[in-house]
């Protein structure tokens, strides 16, 4: 098989896909500045700097676990006579196939130190980001130099996933100290973006059946596709040299975006300047970008029985709108459903980091990224949660740092890098490959800066105390309650720790200086006061899901439901059927599935829970992981159909929650099936 006959667009976004980690081990340096800033914007507030301005700084980083590549040829950066099985190999191993790569451009980008309290930055930055999944391996080994083992085969794929997005942003940044004294401060930042977005594609499908004969005819293919990407993507392709500026220059995308941080750092004993122990936390990327859409994005239904591999070829003298019409002039697409604009959001991550001086300069670094978007968001990529543990030896001028990372896709790697003066270069994964014949991960970041440090202090000024700020004894507490004077919001009327030293003579959980009635026992969300029935309805504020409307008790105090509505969705969920230990929804199900949109889409106000279970056959981790890919499927298919997904939802609680017995195969059988709950409240309050 053709290494470019890909069914259906699964070549093309291949190379688009993307996801990692940028500048690994250097980010949480304490002389790091600007790109620190990236990771936590509260760093920069009483920094090393009084500026620090970065000239260019550049990061790459790639990883697979569907091809590996000679260490030579990596090292050697000879990759043009490279071919699939001399020079690179594919993965024999039977694992779904993820790819991942990064690029990350910080351009001219600025921090100045406006106070002893107050930084202010600049920031101009250009990333790709993406993300492919669940390639499964009987697939992926037709691809390149095809395997024949695996032709006139009935392969089943499972929902494919290739998603990219390639976006510029410009930056604010603002830190501040909150609290400081001699032996701790905290700091508080946050920048605001603004995002253009340059361009993005994604493929995603349900269910593929495929089987493809040694002539590359295709026997058989059943499922849908949906491709959409930007429309400044459209006439990409034709060979013109003016394609990808004509792309730049029609770009559709734009959004806004924001990081905050806090950074808690404890000094040095007898040296103020100096920090023993950084605890910071830090989410950053919130935010999205709204894209025009092709008109070749759609859900396509692909007719392709009977044909050959090489017609999906995307030729060389043809734009992607080329391409579209073709394949829809010759019959093998047919468009079932297409949307003007996509929302794709930006790689959210929390971070949360400890550094510590071990000893004279010595540091060691402990940094989690956790990754905060959905994987099975079919057009937003995400990061790749990412443990990283860094030591280092750090001076003013110079720095050596050696990360170690392990990451959620379970790729461990070990890499180097040091800091001279404004130079920073390094890689999170160039130990470990030295040390491996064939690599399936890579990386590497360099930079270029202009340090210009905060002047040094005397000793004088280093221990000078001002009386006035001068903290009371850590252990003064005058009305004997447990909370020191320092922290107790009433020195001088006992109470519980939990309520910061504060009565509350209620027992309500507000205390009395807040409480507006101390003598009623009251609800938290209403100042110690009874909760109002604002609605009347007999349902208070506190329980009231809809507490603007009047409803009923049985609904949480929302509107009641049509019974006979209702009655239709669970009997449409009772007929709901999947391929047996598979996520796959049997075509028998569709017809119910179609019904649950037409009641959805007659009463704008009706909301639906999916709620997926099974059997008590497998492990708890396998039977959760499959109960929530069963309600996703049913909620991805009921999206095809037009419901947006802000009025859905769904779960899965595996083994948990049987109606029937597990000892028997009609119990289990029962056990094995997926729930619909028709609500009008909101979506955040439906598991109350």
């Amino acid at each position: 098989m053709n290494k470019k006959s890909v069914v259906f667009l699964l070549g093309i976004l291949m190379c688009l896909s993307a996801s990692a980690q940028s500048f690994i081990g250097y980010g949480y340096d304490n002389y790091s500045g600007v790109n620190g800033m990236l990771l936590n914007p509260s760093v920069i507030a009483d920094s090393k700097y009084k500026v620090n301005v970065n000239i260019l700084a550049v990061s790459a980083y790639g990883g697979t676990n569907a091809y590996s590549i000679n260490r030579k040829n990596l090292f050697d950066f000879k990759f043009s006579h490279l071919s699939d099985g001399n020079g690179y190999y594919k993965s024999t191993s039977s694992d779904y196939k993820y790819t991942y790569f990064n690029t990350d451009i910080l351009g001219p980008s600025a921090m100045v130190s406006l106070t002893s309290k107050d930084a202010f930055g600049l920031l101009t930055r250009m990333r790709t980001v993406g993300n492919e999944y669940n390639l499964g391996n009987p697939l992926f080994q037709l691809l390149g130099n095809p395997n024949p083992d695996f032709y006139n085969t009935n392969i089943v794929n499972r929902s494919l996933q290739m998603k990219a997005n390639a976006f510029a942003e410009a930056g604010v940044s603002y830190a501040r100290v909150l609290m400081k004294d001699d032996h701790s401060e905290l700091k508080f930042g946050i920048t605001g973006k603004y995002i253009a977005g340059l361009a993005y594609a994604s493929v995603w499908s349900g269910p593929l059946m495929v089987n493809i004969n040694p002539q590359n005819t295709i026997e058989q293919l059943s499922g849908n596709m949906t491709a959409q990407f930007s429309s400044n993507l459209d006439n990409l392709g034709s060979g013109s040299s003016n394609g990808i500026q004509d792309a730049l220059n029609n770009r559709s995308g734009n959004g806004w975006g924001l990081d905050l941080g806090f950074t808690y750092e404890l000094k040095q004993s007898g040296d103020p300047s100096q920090t023993k122990l950084r605890i910071g936390v830090s989410i950053t990327d919130l935010g999205q970008m709204k894209y025009n859409n092709s008109p070749d994005g759609a859900t396509y239904a692909m007719n392709v029985d009977g044909h050959n591999t090489s017609e999906l070829t995307k030729a060389s003298s043809e734009t992607f709108n080329d391409y579209f019409n073709r394949l829809k002039t010759q019959g093998l697409l047919t468009t079932l459903s297409s949307t003007n604009t996509a929302s794709v959001k930006l790689p959210t991550a929390v971070h949360l980091n400890a550094d510590y001086e071990i000893y004279k300069r010595i540091y060691i670094n402990a940094d989690i990224m956790i990754n905060m978007l959905a994987t099975t968001n079919p057009v937003s990529p995400n990061y790749v949660s990412t443990v990283t543990v860094t030591p280092r030896l750090e001076k003013k001028w110079f720095s050596i740092y050696s990360p170690v990372s392990y990451n959620a896709e379970g790729q461990l790697n070990w890499g180097a890098g040091f800091r001279f003066g404004p130079l920073f270069v390094g890689s999170g994964s160039v130990l470990s490959s030295l040390m491996k014949e064939k690599i399936q991960t890579a990386d590497a970041h360099v930079g270029l800066t202009i340090p210009i440090f905060q002047h040094g202090k005397t000793k004088e000024d280093k221990h000078k105390k001002d009386d006035s700020s001068k903290l009371k004894p850590f252990n003064d507490d005058r009305d004997g309650d447990g909370v020191v004077d320092s922290k107790d919001e009433c020195p001088d009327s006992a109470g519980p720790i939990k309520l910061l030293g504060c009565p509350d003579r209620d027992g309500d959980g507000v205390p009395d200086i807040h409480d507006k009635c101390p003598d009623v026992p009251g609800s938290v969300n209403f100042q110690g006061c009874p909760a109002p029935d604002s609605d009347g309805d007999s349902v208070n504020d506190d329980d009231d899901k809809c507490p603007f409307v009047k409803g009923v008790k049985s609904n949480f105090g929302c509107p009641p439901i049509n019974p006979v509505l209702i009655k239709r969705v669970n009997h449409a969920a009772e007929r709901i059927f999947f391929v047996r230990a598979k996520a796959t929804i049997e075509e028998i199900s569709l017809p119910e599935l179609d019904r649950v949109v037409a009641i959805l889409q007659s009463d704008s106000t009706l909301r639906l829970r999916v709620e997926g279970y099974t059997d008590s056959e497998g492990t708890d981790a396998r039977e959760l992981k499959l109960s929530t890919k069963r309600a996703w499927e049913v909620e991805h298919y009921l999206m095809k159909q037009g419901i947006p997904q802000s009025r859905m939802e769904f779960i899965g609680y595996g083994k948990d929650k049987p109606i029937a017995s597990n000892d028997t195969d009609e119990g289990r059988a029962t056990n094995r099936r997926v729930e619909m709950v028709l609500m009008n409240y909101p979506k955040d309050k439906a598991k109350k």
